[in-house]
């Protein structure tokens, strides 16, 4: 009976791992357009105005799209975890499979902020559509 009961505890604690995974990827699923970003050594900002450029972001559970001005430019897989942050503390991060490159992200409301994960990178702001 004490092995029942540890191993549906077990089960249970392993599928809400699994759920948190997928609530994470879930909130990123949609389309967002490119506003601006920010960063650099010379902290410049560039947005569709200053670039000509209008970026979009497709995202499902498990793949990246980004199109610029109307065209594919890039398709990726992702995976979110945890890490360690060069902004301190532990962040979600948005890793892709190709090239590893990690971005931390943050959600507000229907904004989303992609922070590129090295020294003198770039932010990028990013609305729901």
């Amino acid at each position: 009976m004490k092995n029942s009961i540890l191993l549906l505890i077990v089960l249970i604690l392993t599928s809400c791992n699994n759920d948190s995974e997928i609530a994470k990827s879930n909130n990123l699923v949609g389309k967002w357009k490119w506003i601006e970003s920010s960063g650099g050594i010379n902290g410049r900002i560039e947005n569709p105005t200053t670039t000509g450029k209008s970026i979009l972001l497709e995202f499902t559970d498990s793949t990246i799209k980004t199109y610029e001005n109307g065209l594919l430019k890039a398709e990726e897989k992702f995976q979110i975890q945890s890490q360690n942050s060069i902004f301190g503390g532990q962040r979600e991060m948005i890793i892709t499979g190709s090239n590893e490159f990690r971005q931390s992200y943050k959600i507000e409301s229907d904004n989303l902020y992609l922070n590129d994960e090295c020294t003198d990178c770039f932010q990028s702001k990013y609305i729901k559509q």
